[in-house]
């Protein structure tokens, strides 16, 4: 029975996805409003380009990463705030949030454990035990969850850290989740 309701559904399911792939027009307004450095409005183009392709939903670092340009915290947020300003140069923007861009994927699961300990067991996890779990040095935990609040998205709450004000919403319909795509002799690349 249930393969003959798989297939039932299937072509509805088929024409669904077609639809969904379809490459959606772009409106996009002139980016160029001379409000980013020439770094950042590097990066955004590359990452307005690479949204035109088929299922691309690569992050500002990986942009930067495939650029030759160094980890820089400050031109992420720049970009960051650039795309939370102006969600109308890309359907990416307006339906995932500028947020899912702006998070490295480390910073992605940071989110992902202090949220889901606030929610699920209201509590606060400290910068140690987020360590833990994300299996990565304390030290780098703790740098990025201050880059995350300079981000806006928590809040210092004595030696750790909450979501601000309306976490719920932050990540777009998946709340940080990240799919990540690495083909031989091409940039990796994030896919939704």
């Amino acid at each position: 029975m249930l393969a003959k309701t798989a297939l039932v559904r299937a072509p509805a399911l088929l024409l669904g996805l077609a639809l969904a792939l379809q490459p959606a027009a772009e409106t996009r307004p002139d980016a160029d409003s001379g409000e980013l450095s020439p770094a950042a409005r590097k990066v955004v183009d590359y990452l307005l380009a690479d949204w035109q392709k088929q299922f691309r939903s690569t992050s500002i670092d990986k942009a930067m990463t495939a650029l030759g340009m160094a980890a820089d915290d400050d031109l992420r947020l720049a970009i960051g705030e650039h795309f939370r300003a102006h969600p109308e140069l890309s359907r990416n923007l307006r339906y995932w949030g500028a947020n899912n861009y702006l998070l490295s994927n480390d910073e992605k699961r940071i989110a992902k454990v202090l949220i889901n300990a606030f929610r699920d067991e209201e509590r606060l996890p400290d910068a140690a035990e987020i360590a833990r779990v994300v299996e990565l040095p304390q030290q780098e935990v703790a740098a990025r969850l201050a880059y995350l609040a300079r981000a806006g998205l928590l809040e210092r709450r004595g030696e750790t850290y909450a979501p601000a004000d309306g976490w719920q919403t932050w990540g777009g319909p998946l709340r940080y989740n990240f799919h990540t795509v690495t083909v031989e002799g091409q940039a990796p690349f994030d896919v939704w």
